[in-house]
């Protein structure tokens, strides 16, 4: 084992926008596993951590962000800092500032699959969906069964006018996760879209 110990914590984007895709708004569900290597001997940095992490399951995201911040200054090259500044950015709803934390989490870490999807809900939020789609294809690339970039990426390929590709993603998820409740929302869509 090298000396950094890993945290695992799960952060679950628990936003889901519940609008159609025929109304040209954004819906995929965003999850990411937040992994937090951590410097057994550094006792301020974890208990920053630790800190952080208790805020954000209690809402409290302004303090988190200003606790994860002073983490990074400890740890700068962290991408699981930046990534959980970008969540807490994310959950305000300052997409902007996410964006910027959440391609920090990637360039520190771009096999990452949760960060590239991270960042392909944050910019297909923006309407950047040229870069949501780069993102979704780098998040599928580093892992095959994220069916969450699978249905994002179909989101973006319809918003873009890709159909066919649209169709082709929408399948792949739904081959991984036949019951996922956004697989059978994107269907009912792609089929009153038809009509």
């Amino acid at each position: 084992m090298t000396s950094f110990m890993l945290k695992h914590t799960s952060f679950l984007f628990s936003f889901i926008l519940i609008v159609s895709l025929a109304t040209n708004t954004f819906t995929p569900r965003a999850t990411a596993q937040v992994i937090v290597p951590q410097r057994p001997n550094n006792s301020e940095l974890k208990k920053l951590l630790d800190e952080g992490h208790r805020l954000v399951d209690v809402g409290d995201y302004n303090e988190a962000i200003s606790i994860y911040q002073q983490a990074a200054t400890i740890q700068p090259k962290n991408a699981s800092i930046h990534s959980g500044i970008g969540f807490a950015y994310t959950r305000l709803g300052n997409y902007p500032a996410a964006l910027e934390e959440f391609r920090r989490a990637v360039q520190l870490e771009p096999n990452n699959s949760n960060y590239q999807y991270a960042l392909g809900y944050i910019s297909g939020s923006l309407n950047d969906y040229r870069t949501a789609r780069e993102a979704y294809r780098r998040a599928i690339q580093s892992n095959r069964n994220n069916v969450d970039a699978y249905i994002g990426l179909a989101t973006i390929l319809l918003r873009l006018g890709e159909r066919s590709n649209a169709m082709w993603a929408y399948e792949e998820a739904a081959k991984i996760d036949p019951r996922n409740p956004l697989v059978s929302e994107f269907k009912n869509n792609m089929l009153i879209q038809q009509r």
